[in-house]
């Protein structure tokens, strides 16, 4: 009877343990209908493992309908600039052929022009020539008697007109020398084309400076049509996305209870999945009041699992009651503490299944299996 009596007051056992782990909510971040749960309770999820798809498919589309509408009036008024770029182009090839046209036929008239100036030139040159024989021989005459003065007056007037005319002569020969000088190097001295020529350069200019325009409008068009586009192609991923978001786990653990099924409609924010973390298995013990003095953080704890396995755990928190809120950070409920007792929630520092007597591994992460604790013998 004594042992019976003493025994309880010397032992160093809680009067219950469980263990236990941190649990993790998995939030939707959008409103919507859970079309599809990709796990169930027990399954074990990764960082990136998907958890479940939430569709919404009234999500607003309005920026997208905005940038839509401007990559298609951009698109527009690119397609009517490269319209506009290739009629140009095309009218001012064909201009300058016409030109083109016209100044060759000018300089091959100038050439002709040349050609009889030179002709006119050489016929003046030969009258002088011819006359100032003539007034050589009247002046023999002359001195001989043979003729009057008259006529040796009128030899030397003919020659006086005949080296004026030879003057105009070397003088249009020289300005059609010069004509052909110019149009060699693309001036038009045609007679009676000229206007035209002027119109078509004219033209031509205006078109070069119409196709640059072009050219130059339709490049900046070009860089705001690729940023818009990327901004649609943005914010269309992003309308997908929320129309059909892949919720997926952040951290390792294991799925502890499902709360949203497939078919509900949950809100934003609202929580579709508990997962336990089971890299942080732990105990709750409950010890009498008498251990207190035991009892510090950082004390070590021997937690039997099963037949013959034990593990070590350390303290990290001694409360004297559990409040809801603190209850809610873990797997499963507290155990039930009498008036006094104490809860001293431990880690396992091995969170390794540990080896049991018969080879076999036996798994901590089960949150709510009942074990037995007691303080570890200094």
């Amino acid at each position: 009877m004594i042992a019976t009596l003493v025994k309880p007051l010397l032992s160093s056992q809680a009067t219950r343990a469980v263990l236990q782990a941190p649990v993790g909510l998995i939030t939707s971040p959008i409103s919507g209908v859970v079309t599809q749960m990709a796990v169930r309770s027990r399954d074990a999820v990764a960082p990136g493992t998907l958890v479940a798809t939430v569709r919404n498919p009234t999500v607003s589309q309005e920026i997208l309908t905005t940038l839509t509408t401007q990559r298609l009036a951009l698109q527009s008024q690119l397609s009517q600039l490269s319209n506009q770029y290739k009629s140009d182009s095309q009218e001012m090839r064909a201009v300058g052929q016409q030109a083109q046209v016209h100044r060759q036929a000018s300089l091959a008239q100038s050439w002709e022009a040349w050609e009889i100036a030179q002709r006119q030139r050489e016929v003046a040159h030969s009258v002088v020539a011819e006359q100032e024989n003539k007034v050589r021989t009247n002046e023999a005459l002359l001195k001989e008697g043979a003729i009057s003065e008259q006529v040796m007056n009128a030899a030397e007037a003919q020659l006086s007109t005949a080296r004026a005319n030879a003057a105009v002569a070397e003088q249009a020969f020289v300005g059609q020398a010069q004509t052909v000088v110019s149009a060699g190097q693309g001036a038009f001295v045609g007679t009676g084309g000229n206007n035209l020529f002027q119109t078509l350069a004219s033209r031509r200019e205006a078109l070069r400076n119409s196709t640059e325009r072009a050219r130059q409008d339709g490049t900046a068009i070009y860089q705001q049509l690729k940023q818009i586009a990327q901004l649609e192609a943005d914010e269309r991923r992003r309308v997908d996305k929320l129309a059909a978001y892949e919720v997926k786990a952040s951290q390792p653990g294991m799925v502890h209870t499902v709360l949203a099924p497939e078919g509900a409609y949950v809100t934003a924010g609202a929580s579709l999945v508990r997962v336990t973390d089971c890299s942080r298995i732990g105990v709750v013990a409950v010890f009498p009041a008498r251990l207190a003095k035991r009892l510090s953080i950082g004390s070590v704890l021997d937690v039997t699992v099963a037949d013959n396995v034990t593990v070590p755990a350390r303290v990290e928190q001694l409360l004297p009651v559990a409040s809801d809120a603190l209850q809610s950070t873990y797997s499963v409920p507290f155990p039930y503490a009498e008036q006094g007792s104490i809860y001293a929630v431990a880690r396992i520092e091995n969170a390794e299944p540990p080896q049991s007597a018969d080879g076999s591994r036996q798994t901590l992460c089960v949150p709510g299996k009942v074990v037995s604790a007691s303080l570890a013998k200094a």
